[in-house]
């Protein structure tokens, strides 16, 4: 079945609606059609400590090394946190572009 984006995180709204829970804190990325990608995970992020930010990274394996990495500042800010994503997934996608 394909999914809406050329990019899809699962589980990211999840980690959303538990008001950025570490253990929710990552997922699997997967194209437009439903292939696996690897994993997006958020490090150096404290949700006590907004000001601080922290990074979104993606990777081959869960907890392997990071392939293209976001940081962003007040991941409570929509504005914010879309524009990180934004650059996120725009850059996942250039990453699968170069695989081919």
């Amino acid at each position: 079945m394909p999914l809406p984006y050329k990019i899809n995180l699962i589980d990211h709204d999840r980690w959303i609606s538990t008001d950025y829970e570490r253990g929710f804190s990552w997922g699997l990325v997967l194209n437009d059609e439903a292939n696996e990608l690897g994993f997006w995970r958020v490090v150096r992020y404290n949700r006590n400590l907004d000001l601080e930010g922290g990074c979104y990274e993606f990777s081959i394996e869960k907890t392997g090394p990071a392939i293209v990495s976001q940081e962003f500042n007040f991941l409570d800010s929509e504005t914010n946190r879309g524009a990180a994503l934004s650059e996120f997934v725009s850059d996942i996608l250039a990453w699968t572009r170069t695989r081919k």
